[in-house]
């Protein structure tokens, strides 16, 4: 039995292998299907990459703007040779201190399951910006690939913390 493409009917489907994912594509259309939590994961990849995200931190893109008074302004996964570690910029609503008070304790709380400590710091560039990043407690020229990588899965660490949190009821109170 021949497989027909769920988007538009056509018998010209391939299996093809795309960011390590197995699944359909269609030759017409270009739809993909397949393994739900495939087409899924490659959906939220080219999300990311419309929105100008890197996959790795988009997770935790998608956790921070999930609370209405977040707005992500810029991310990085970090590059060890020019000294650049992970970070997310994020600029609140005026009446999102609250909600930053709250993810300051899902922070809190991410740091014991993160392989680096963690911390939010608030800079003045056209209003305040906040800046989530690792800690590394070392000097900024020390910084090597290891410390990169560690703090890049840490990524989706907090991503998850994050969106377990902001539906708990001490989020919403």
């Amino acid at each position: 039995m021949s497989r027909v493409c769920d988007e538009c009917g056509s018998h010209q489907l391939a299996s093809v292998t795309l960011d390590g994912y197995e699944v359909e594509q269609c030759g017409l259309c270009d739809h993909v299907q397949g393994e739900g939590a495939a087409v899924a994961a490659l959906a939220q990849r080219r999300e990311a990459d419309a929105r100008g995200f890197h996959p790795v931190v988009y997770p935790l893109v998608q956790a921070l703007e999930s609370v209405p008074t977040f707005r992500v302004e810029g991310t990085s996964v970090g590059r060890a040779e020019t000294g650049e570690f992970p970070f997310v910029f994020l600029r609140l609503e005026p009446s999102g201190l609250r909600d930053m008070e709250r993810l300051l304790t899902s922070q809190e709380l991410a740091n014991q399951s993160t392989k680096r400590r963690w911390v939010v710091e608030c800079t003045l560039q056209r209003g305040l910006l906040f800046v989530l990043r690792p800690r590394f407690w070392k000097a900024v020229l020390e910084i090597d690939d290891v410390d990169i990588r560690e703090a890049r899965d840490d990524f989706q660490v907090l991503a998850a913390i994050l969106s377990r949190d902001v539906g708990l009821s001490w989020w919403r109170e």
